[in-house]
C-alpha cells in the first residue's frame, strides 16, 4: 500500500461536493495505446482508448512514403525518420500512453515445440534452453520471447511453446528509426502475432482459417485454429503461380504437424495488395476455400471522428496496426515483446517518473485545498478574533509546507526514490476515496480525511469482543513490558464530518455501517475493519444564528492487510463451497 505518514483533506467547507470529486477520480480510468506499423510503403497507425464502459478507435493515421527496396536500408531510414517527425506533428501521444512497433515477419523467427510440464518458476529457463537448440544464432545476438499456447483436447502431457526471435542489430535499426520515440515504447510485436491478436480479440472465424497479409517485402501467413495459431513469413509479395505454391507447401507442413484431421473453410486476405480484384479472384480460383476480405469491425468502434467510408477504405491495410494497439491495452492474447531488455527497464523508469511527480503534485494541491479553505474559515468565522490568530497561524504553516512540497516536487533525486512504493498502489487510493466518498449522504458533508502508518505493537484492540473507555485505538501503556514481535505496521484511516441529522443512531445506520461494508477493487469482502464512532466525538453544534443545529463526528477504521483480505475470501468461497482467485494487490 501507499506508504504516506498522513493524508488529509481538510478545508472544512459547507459546500464540499463529494459526488464532484467521485467524477473527478474516475477520470483516471482510461487506457489509451497507439499501434504503429511500420511498412515498406506507409506508416499505418492507430489509437485505440478503453474507458469503463467501451473501448473505441479513435484516430488512424496513414502516411505513405516512396516504396522501398528491402536491400536499401540508409534511405529506408531516412523516409521512415521523415515521417515519424511527420506523425508527431500531427498528434500528441500523451506520457500514459502505450506505444508498440511492429517487427516485420521477414525479421523474425518462429519457432513452435513441445516440452516436458515444468513449475511455471522453471518455465523460462527451460524455453532459454529450447531457444539455443532451435534458432541458428548466438544468443547474445538475438532479444527472444515465448508465449505458452493452450492445451489441446486429447493432447498428450506436455506443454506447447512458441518462440519469437530477431536479430539485435535488426531491432536496434527500427529503434533509430523511430528514435524520437524511443523511451515511449511499450513492445516491439511480430507482425504476424500482431495480426492473431487483431483477429482474436474482434474477428469472428469459423474453424480453421488461412489468412494471408501481404506486405512489400514478404507475405505473413498465419493460421488460426481456435486457441491455436502457426505463423510462417513467406519471402514472395506477387500473387501468381509461385505464390499459391508456397502458400499450399505452408498448409500441408502444418497438416503434418496436427495429431487432429483439419478441415479449412476461410481464406481471410488482407494487405494492400488484395485492393486489386484481381488478385483476390485469382486466390479464389486457386484455393477450395471461402475467400473473405477485411471489411468490418465486431468488437471495436470507430469514434465520432473517423467516418466509416474512410475506415472502409483503409480496413485493408489496418490489421497490424489495430492488433498492436489491443495488445497496448492489455488484451492481445500473445504478449510477447521483443523490446531490447535494457531499453524496457529505461523505458519502464522513465514512465514511472511521471507517477512520482503526478502524486507530489498531488500533495502540493492538497496543501493548496488546505491553505484556501482556512482562508475562506477566516472570513466565515470573522466575528471570533482568537479563533482568527489560530487560523492565521494555521495558514503560515500550511503556506511553509505547501512551498516546501513544490520544492520537492521539482527534485528528481526524491520523485525516484518514491517511484516504487507508488507507482504498484496508485489505484487503491483513487478506488477507496470514490467508494468512501460515494457512501457519504448528501446532508453530511466531509470535513476530512485522515490516514497513517503505525507500528500495530503500539495499538490496544477490542478483548473479547469488549471496547475500552478509550476505544481499540487506545496506545499501549508505558512501562508494561510487551512480548517480543516482528514489526509490523498497519493503516488507520478516518474522517470527521458534520450531519445536518443531529441524530446519532442516523450517523450509525447511514454513515458507520456502509464504511463497514465497503469493499473495493473486485474483492468480496469488506475492506476496513474495527470500524468505530470515536468515543466522545459526537455533540450537537449551533449554528452563529441559533436556527440550525447538526451533529459534529469522527470514526476511524483500520484497512485490512492483503492476507486478511484473502483469508476472509478463502473461509467464504469454503462456506459457500466454490474455489477461491488471489487477490491484486
Amino acid at each position: 500500500m501507499m506508504k504516506f505518514r498522513n493524508f488529509n483533506i481538510s478545508p472544512k467547507v459547507p459546500t464540499f461536493n463529494v459526488h464532484k470529486l467521485s467524477r473527478f477520480l474516475k477520470q483516471f480510468r482510461t487506457n489509451t495505446a497507439w499501434g504503429l506499423d511500420i511498412g515498406g510503403h506507409a506508416l499505418k497507425a492507430v489509437k485505440i482508448v478503453q474507458t469503463p464502459t467501451e473501448i473505441f478507435i479513435d484516430d488512424i493515421e496513414i502516411i505513405e512514403y516512396p516504396e522501398i527496396s528491402v536491400d536499401v536500408d540508409s534511405i529506408k531510414s531516412k523516409y521512415i525518420r521523415d515521417t515519424i517527425q511527420v506523425f508527431l506533428a500531427k498528434h500528441r501521444i500523451a506520457k500514459a500512453d502505450n506505444v508498440l512497433v511492429s517487427v516485420p515477419g521477414h525479421l523474425a523467427l518462429s519457432r513452435f515445440t513441445t516440452i516436458p510440464p515444468v513449475d511455471e518458476k522453471q518455465l523460462r529457463d527451460i524455453v532459454s534452453y529450447e531457444i539455443k537448440q532451435q534458432i541458428p544464432f548466438d544468443a547474445k545476438e538475438i532479444v527472444w520471447d515465448y508465449c505458452q499456447l493452450p492445451k489441446r483436447s486429447g493432447a498428450t502431457e506436455g506443454l506447447e511453446i512458441g518462440l519469437f526471435a530477431s536479430k539485435k542489430i535488426s531491432l536496434d535499426n527500427i529503434l533509430t528509426d523511430v528514435a524520437p520515440l524511443k523511451f515511449r515504447l511499450t513492445a516491439l510485436q511480430v507482425s504476424p502475432l500482431a495480426i492473431y491478436n487483431f483477429i482474436l480479440f474482434d474477428q469472428q472465424v469459423d474453424g480453421a482459417t488461412i489468412i494471408i497479409n501481404i506486405e512489400t517485402e514478404n507475405t505473413d501467413l498465419v493460421i488460426v485454429d481456435g486457441m491455436h495459431f502457426w505463423i510462417r513469413s513467406i519471402p514472395l509479395f506477387k500473387v501468381d503461380a509461385d505464390f499459391v505454391k508456397e502458400v499450399n507447401r505452408s498448409i500441408e507442413y502444418y497438416i503434418s504437424l496436427s495429431k487432429e484431421t483439419l478441415h479449412f473453410k476461410t481464406i481471410l486476405l488482407m494487405g494492400r495488395s488484395f485492393k486489386n480484384s484481381h488478385d483476390v479472384k485469382f486466390i479464389a480460383e486457386n484455393f477450395g476455400y471461402e475467400v473473405k476480405l477485411l471489411k468490418t469491425l465486431n468488437n471495436l468502434k470507430l469514434s465520432n471522428k473517423i467516418s466509416p467510408a474512410y475506415f472502409s477504405e483503409y480496413s485493408l491495410d489496418l490489421p497490424i496496426a489495430i492488433g498492436l494497439a489491443i495488445q497496448g491495452i492489455g488484451l492481445g492474447l500473445v504478449k510477447t515483446n521483443l523490446l531490447p531488455q535494457e531499453l524496457n527497464r529505461m523505458v519502464m523508469m522513465s514512465r514511472k517518473k511521471p507517477y512520482a511527480i503526478a502524486t507530489l503534485s498531488c500533495l502540493a494541491l492538497l496543501f493548496a485545498i488546505q491553505y484556501g479553505g482556512t482562508q475562506m474559515q477566516i472570513k466565515y468565522l470573522s466575528g471570533d478574533s482568537n479563533y482568527h490568530q489560530k487560523v492565521l497561524q494555521n495558514v503560515k504553516e500550511l503556506e511553509k509546507k505547501y512551498k516546501n512540497t513544490e520544492s520537492i516536487a521539482q527534485a528528481s533525486k526524491s520523485t525516484l526514490n518514491l517511484v516504487a512504493s507508488i507507482d504498484s498502489s496508485r489505484y487503491f487510493w483513487i478506488e477507496v476515496l470514490d467508494r468512501l466518498l460515494s457512501s457519504i449522504p448528501d446532508n453530511v458533508s466531509v470535513a476530512s480525511i485522515q490516514s497513517s502508518w503505525v507500528e500495530a505493537g503500539t495499538l490496544k484492540l477490542e478483548v473479547s469482543g469488549k471496547q475500552t473507555p478509550q476505544g481499540f485505538f487506545q496506545a499501549q501503556k508505558t512501562g508494561v513490558p510487551a512480548k517480543p514481535t516482528f514489526s509490523k505496521k498497519v493503516l488507520l484511516m478516518g474522517i470527521k464530518g458534520e450531519s445536518k441529522e443531529p441524530s446519532i443512531r442516523f450517523i450509525e445506520e447511514h454513515i458507520l455501517k456502509p464504511i463497514q461494508n465497503l469493499t473495493i477493487v473486485d474483492q468480496k469482502v469488506p475492506a476496513f475493519k474495527n470500524v468505530e464512532i470515536v468515543p466522545g466525538s459526537c455533540r450537537q453544534v449551533d449554528s452563529k444564528n441559533d436556527k440550525d443545529r447538526y451533529i459534529s463526528f469522527e470514526i476511524r477504521w483500520i484497512v485490512k492487510s492483503q492476507d486478511e483480505v484473502q483469508s476472509e475470501i478463502k473461509s467464504l468461497s469454503l462456506m459457500q463451497g466454490t474455489p477461491t482467485s488471489s487477490v491484486k494487490s
